[in-house]
């Protein structure tokens, strides 16, 4: 019977210690893996299409890509210019986010006023984040403050395998191409905005038949009431098909404008 008993201790104590076992190696690999496997969740990143606003414009990231054979950031900035008088070449200034002092070399090539490539050279092998301060010349070091950066995380830009160098003529093309998708989303916004309208004014119109159709046995303080609704409604047709006429208006512009730009994209794709 003591020897039952004994056996019977032994082997809950070897299930707890298995489990013990099991608990401690569980442990160990989550600490393991946040050493081997950062977490790069909490690392800040700016997308495409993100914007910020400086002194005298807007700046906004239009492209990002890593290529690794080079160990090289390129990032591309659309800049808005709301006067000749006040339009300042950016520069830019881009440091390892883990190491705000360490600098890193950047080359800035300024396609035009308002499109900007920028190579971020020299990073490390291992690098996880880099930040990139832009800034109009001559800004105050209270506006740079004011600014915040755009951040780019290895783990989140694209990849590519080999960097390749581009013409002038690429990057111009590659602007039109930005505005010539600009311009289509904006068409077919202003196209969904006009069916919308056009068959509100339908509604609209049904209404006012209807309250027409009731009102000659209406009280008559019931009767201007219901006149004054038909009035309303009315204004707001006129006030609609106004919207409508507008909107026909810039989309006649921009599909001139879109046309001219892919003719323009051609012939910079062909010299």
């Amino acid at each position: 019977m003591w020897k039952a008993i004994t056996r019977k201790l032994s082997l809950k104590r070897t299930k707890y210690q298995f489990y013990a076992g099991a608990m401690v190696s569980v442990f160990l690999f989550f600490i393991v893996s946040a050493f081997v496997f950062p977490d790069y969740t909490s690392v800040k990143h700016s997308t495409i299409g993100t914007s910020l606003d400086l002194t005298h414009r807007q700046v906004t990231l239009i492209d990002e890509v890593y290529y690794e054979d080079k160990n090289l950031v390129e990032m591309n900035f659309y800049a808005t210019i709301p006067d000749a008088a006040t339009a300042k070449n950016l520069t830019i200034e881009v440091t390892d986010s883990s190491n705000s002092k360490k600098k890193l070399p950047v080359t800035t090539k300024k396609i035009n006023e308002s499109f900007y490539v920028v190579f971020v050279e020299g990073l490390p092998k291992k690098w996880q984040s880099i930040k990139v301060q832009l800034t109009e010349e001559g800004a105050s070091s209270t506006d740079i403050d004011m600014v915040e950066p755009f951040y780019v995380a290895n783990e989140k830009v694209l990849h590519k395998d080999t960097f390749k160098a581009k013409s002038v003529t690429y990057y111009e093309a590659k602007q039109i191409n930005i505005f010539i998708d600009q311009s289509e989303k904006t068409l077919a916004k202003n196209k969904k905005e006009i069916k919308k309208l056009k068959e509100s004014n339908v509604k609209i119109l049904e209404v006012n038949r209807d309250i027409q159709s009731n009102i000659s046995y209406q009280t008559e303080e019931k009767k201007q009431e219901m006149k004054s609704e038909i009035q309303a409604n009315e204004q707001k047709i006129v006030s609609q098909k106004e919207s409508i006429d507008n909107l026909e208006k810039e989309n006649k512009e921009l599909e001139l404008a879109i046309e001219k730009a892919k003719k323009q994209k051609d012939l910079l794709e062909w010299l």
